[in-house]
């Protein structure tokens, strides 16, 4: 049985996905622009989180770009059992 932070994981690979898939591509009416507002707001906030939390993810030796783009992708998701250890 999946548990919450799965079930979030998967959730923002779905809205990745579909902001991505919806600028290739747009989707008509409301549903696209709903798309495409959730993708962009999404991307604010984890470019935020990014700010907030770089130092504290470099100090324990994960400031690679390939926890950058997991923060951009997933954000506290990512971050915070990190940084709980």
């Amino acid at each position: 049985m999946l548990n919450i932070k799965q079930i979030a994981t998967y959730t923002m690979i779905v809205i990745w996905i579909a902001f991505a898939v919806n600028l290739l591509s747009p989707v008509g009416g409301n549903l696209g622009l709903g798309i495409h507002w959730v993708g962009v707001v999404m991307l604010v906030l984890h470019v935020l989180e990014l700010v907030v939390v770089y130092s504290k993810l470099k100090a324990i030796n994960h400031g690679t770009a390939k926890d950058v783009i997991n923060v951009l992708v997933f954000g506290v998701l990512y971050w915070k059992p990190l940084l709980s250890k």
